[in-house]
C-alpha cells in the first residue's frame, strides 16, 4: 500500500456523493454503521457495494472457499480459487476503502457465535445458503430478540428479490412456513412459495422444485446477483438514514428483473396471508 493510498480521505473517495445527494452528516451515519454480512456468496456483492456506498464497519462471516462455480460472486477470481471467502473479502473491502473496519468470521454463522455477532451489528444481512437453513433461522431469531432488522436478497436467474424483516413484524419462520424437524423435501417447496414469486421462462418451476429436493443446484446468474445486491443496499441506506417509509417490509417484498422488458419491477404482497400485518 502506497503512502498516497494510506492517506486517502472520505472526501477523496466519496466526493461525487458528498457534493450531491449525501451531505456530510448523513455520510457520517453510514460510516459509523456496522453491518453483519452472513454468507459471502451473493453477500460478497452486497458487502462490496455497501463499502462503495460508504458503510464503514463490517462483520463478514462464511466458512467456505472460492470455487470455479462461484464466478457470479465479487470475490471469485482465478487468483482466489481455493482461498477462504472471508479472507478474500477482507482484503477486497480494504482495497475499496482503506478506512473500513472489517471483523472476519471464517467459521461462519454458528449456534455458538450468532447472538454475539448480531449484538455487535446495527443491521443484519442474511445471505446464508439455504443448505444452512438452521443457521438462517438462528440468525433471524437472534436479530429479533435484539431488535435488529434483517435484510435478505436472493437472486432468481437474471432477477433479484428483496425481503426486509422488522424485529416486531412477521417472523422468518412464519413467512417461510418453517417448522423444526421437517425434512428438506417438505421445507423446500414451502420456501419456494416466497422465494420465487414469478418463475422465469428459462428456469421453470420444476427446475426449482428439483433443487429444493436436493436433486440439482439452484439456477443462478451474475446479473441476478447484482440486481439483488442493489435492492438490498438501497434499502439498507434508507434505514440507516432514517427513511423507513422508502423501505418495503415483509409481508411485502420487491422483485426486479431488468432482463425482461415485460416484467421489470413489482412489489410482491403476501399481506393477505398475515391479517395482523394489514396497515
Amino acid at each position: 500500500m502506497t503512502t498516497a493510498t494510506r492517506d486517502l480521505t472520505a472526501q477523496d473517495l466519496f466526493q461525487r456523493s458528498l457534493t450531491a445527494h449525501l451531505p456530510l452528516p448523513q455520510f457520517e451515519r453510514l460510516r459509523r454503521t456496522t453491518v453483519l454480512v452472513a454468507g459471502l456468496g451473493g453477500g460478497s456483492n452486497i458487502a462490496e457495494l455497501l463499502a462503495r456506498k460508504g458503510i464503514g464497519r463490517f462483520i463478514v462471516a462464511d466458512p467456505d472457499v472460492y470455487e470455479p462455480h462461484n464466478i457470479r460472486q465479487r470475490g471469485s477470481l482465478v487468483s482466489t480459487q481455493g482461498r477462504g471467502k472471508v479472507e478474500v473479502m477482507v482484503e477486497r473491502l480494504r482495497d475499496v476503502n482503506p478506512g473500513v473496519e472489517v471483523t472476519p468470521v471464517p467459521e461462519g454463522i454458528t449456534f455458538d457465535n450468532v447472538a454475539e455477532l448480531v449484538r455487535q451489528a446495527d443491521y443484519v444481512v442474511d445471505m446464508v445458503d439455504f443448505h444452512g437453513l438452521r443457521e438462517k433461522v438462528a440468525l433471524s431469531r437472534a436479530a429479533r430478540a435484539q431488535g435488529k432488522v434483517v435484510l435478505t436478497a436472493p437472486s432468481i436467474v437474471n432477477g433479484g428479490l428483496l425481503y426486509v424483516f422488522r424485529p416486531d413484524g412477521v417472523t422468518f419462520e412464519e413467512f417461510f412456513e418453517y417448522e423444526e424437524g421437517l425434512p428438506m423435501a417438505e421445507i423446500g417447496p414451502r420456501f419456494l412459495r416466497r422465494l420465487i414469486p414469478r418463475f422465469p421462462s428459462d428456469a421453470p418451476r420444476e427446475m426449482y422444485l428439483a433443487a429444493a429436493r436436493g436433486e440439482r443446484t439452484l439456477p443462478l446468474d451474475a446479473v441476478g446477483v447484482e440486481q439483488a445486491s442493489v435492492l438490498l443496499v438501497a434499502a439498507l441506506e434508507n434505514l440507516v438514514l432514517g427513511r423507513p417509509e422508502r423501505v418495503v417490509f415483509v409481508p411485502k417484498g420487491v422483485l426486479v428483473d431488468a432482463s425482461d422488458p415485460v416484467f421489470l419491477a413489482a412489489v410482491v404482497d403476501y399481506t393477505a396471508d398475515f391479517p395482523s400485518q394489514r396497515r
